[in-house]
């Protein structure tokens, strides 16, 4: 899910929006009963963040791929890399060396990373055939995302920190554990 990070305030009649922070990316876990032996595992996961202080490396499972791509015969296109040329516009992303046979849709993720810094958008509008691509992504790609950074089209990733006081365990023999996480920009 996307945090816009947007207030509105009545003003005169009108309302003003005014956007206090950059969009960050959250995500939301929930997991299946436990069995005694799973349980200890998360646990330590998650106290090994201590409470938001270190960050982890994470990718969710449910769409890890584009639509297109997402039963595994399919998805040898979104497994190569593509090259981000340039950014105009703030969001729209010329990128190349795609797989040719690629099929983008917009709500497909992208990844782009640089130098171990990773961002994450949604595509919005995509063009392009052969091995080149004009995506236009939300939210815009952070300020380290230049000419060279890598596009992930397969697993895109993002470091998160835990939001503290988000970690839930249910009562009872099988404990379903929930907790979210944030982006952490660079």
């Amino acid at each position: 899910m996307l945090e816009d990070n947007v207030a509105a305030s009545p003003s005169n009649g009108m309302v003003n929006y005014t956007q206090f922070a950059d969009p960050v990316w959250r995500i939301d876990f929930t997991t299946v009963p436990l069995r005694e032996s799973e349980f200890p595992i998360i646990d330590a996961w998650w106290k090994s963040l201590r409470g938001g202080l270190k960050a982890a490396l994470v990718t969710q499972n449910v769409t890890c791929r584009p639509l297109a791509h997402a039963a595994t015969a399919d998805a040898a296109p979104a497994q190569d890399t593509g090259v981000l040329d340039s950014i105009t516009n703030g969001n729209v992303l010329a990128v190349s060396s795609v797989d040719a046979g690629l099929v983008l849709a917009p709500g497909d993720l992208i990844g782009l990373e640089k130098t171990g810094k990773r961002s994450l958008g949604r595509i919005t509008e995509v063009s392009g055939t052969g091995t080149s691509r004009t995506i236009t992504i939300e939210p815009p790609p952070r300020s380290y995302t230049d000419a060279g950074s890598a596009v992930r089209f397969e697993k895109p990733m993002l470091v998160m920190r835990p939001i503290p006081k988000s970690w839930n365990v249910t009562d009872g023999p099988l404990p379903v554990v929930s907790f979210s996480l944030v982006e952490t920009p660079a």
